[in-house]
């Protein structure tokens, strides 16, 4: 097959969840298939960028952002806005976007991939099969997050979620195909277009990369990870709730506990947790593999959000054991006991923290049932032969 995939950023370096998926999975589909990305970047693609890209044996089409005036963009978000389409799914560069998707598109590609809710529009140029790529559902997260305001910004965070809502079920109406990260995902989309074609491909990793850290030896010494893009509004919310409310629990027992908080662009609200006792803020990693061996445990503290967490799934495959809320866990195979601990409040969470640091056993028994599910499950080689196969029915192809 030939495939485009669509994404609203170049999935390299792969510092978020959703360039970590997008990449691994188009340069699994590549070892079979000719897969081309097309990108959209602030900035032009590094040589680096550009290499890395070429290595995984992918194409590559960047569009990067030109400067428009004042009155330029205002034109565009005003004839948008007009139209129904709500601001966080707008950009004033778009008719570049438009133009250099269908010329592209003249290529010929059996089946494009739009990869989030945000580049479904722009693929809507393309004359082949579409598939939206919904690494969550937009308004379900949107409304989630409204309720963490007060008024009167929920009540607006409210109407901006069901403006998403009729949103998506417009773009879903476009599209050929879609695909969720979670059932549950699934099967929220079958009540926005119970006719259309869908399959869950779930999150992955890179089991591989992370083998030869099952086996050494742990240097850590009361020390908690979280990882994530630390701009990110759920993230922001997760490590703000466990650094003021568990971790004070936890250091009343150890207190040589440190929490640190890794991930690129920490907001404002994030560095300044750098000022509580045993907290650190590290912002951007390059390599999260030396973070995994360093810590007794990733803890994911996470009430709101949608999808499914690749921070678990790189902690099961590097044998770190998790401690996280329910819904830090939601949509993976993962059961409370045998593959990580799960808590949901402040004080349980800090007990569940305790009982490994208690328990060594218990810890290494997390670490080798986990293990084993990220490799039987989620490694990347297995998901993409599931997409490959979902993609080759909507394009018609055998």
């Amino acid at each position: 097959m030939k495939i485009l995939v669509c994404s609203p950023v170049i999935p390299y370096p792969a510092t978020s969840g959703l360039k970590i998926r997008v990449f691994n999975l188009a340069r699994q589909l590549a070892r079979e298939d000719q897969v081309h990305l097309f990108c959209l970047s602030e900035e032009p693609a590094t040589e680096s960028q550009k290499e890395a890209v070429r290595e995984a044996g992918l194409g590559l089409t960047v569009v990067s952002k030109p400067v428009n005036s004042l009155a330029e963009k205002l034109s565009i978000y005003a004839r948008r806005m007009a139209g129904g389409v709500p601001p966080e799914f707008i950009l004033s560069w778009e008719r570049d976007i438009f133009t250099a998707l269908a010329r592209l598109g003249r290529e010929g590609f059996d089946v494009a991939l739009a990869e989030h809710l945000f580049m479904a529009r722009y693929s809507l140029v393309i004359d082949c099969p579409r598939v939206l790529v919904l690494h969550n559902i937009e308004s379900d997260l949107a409304r989630a997050l409204a309720a963490t305001y007060p008024q009167p910004q929920r009540a607006f965070k409210r109407a901006t979620a069901a403006w998403s809502h009729g949103y998506e079920k417009r773009m879903l109406s476009r599209m050929q195909g879609a695909v969720t990260v979670t059932l549950a995902d699934r099967q929220r989309l079958s009540r926005m277009a119970p006719s259309l074609p869908a399959a869950v491909v779930e999150n992955g990793v890179d089991c591989s990369s992370y083998r030869e850290l099952l086996d050494a030896p742990r240097e850590a010494a009361h020390r908690l990870l979280y990882i994530g893009l630390m701009s990110y509004e759920s993230n922001i919310d997760a490590v703000g709730w466990f650094a003021r409310e568990a971790l004070p629990l936890i250091r009343e027992r150890y207190p040589d506990t440190v929490f640190t908080i890794a991930g690129g662009d920490p907001a404002p609200a994030v560095r300044a947790l750098a000022a509580l006792d045993g907290v650190e803020v590290t912002g951007f990693v390059e390599d999260v593999r030396p973070l995994y061996r360093g810590h007794d445990m990733l803890v994911v503290p996470l009430r709101h959000g949608g999808g499914s967490r690749l921070k678990i799934l790189e902690a099961f495959a590097a044998g770190t054991p998790v401690v996280s809320t329910s819904k830090g866990a939601e949509g993976l195979a993962a059961v409370d006991g045998s593959h990580l601990l799960i808590a949901d409040d402040p004080a349980a969470m800090a007990a569940a923290v305790r009982r490994l640091f208690d328990d060594p056993a218990l810890a290494d028994a997390l670490r080798e049932e986990a293990a084993r599910l990220a490799a039987d499950r989620y490694d990347w080689p297995r998901l993409a032969g599931a997409l490959r196969g979902f993609l080759s029915g909507i394009a018609g192809r055998p």
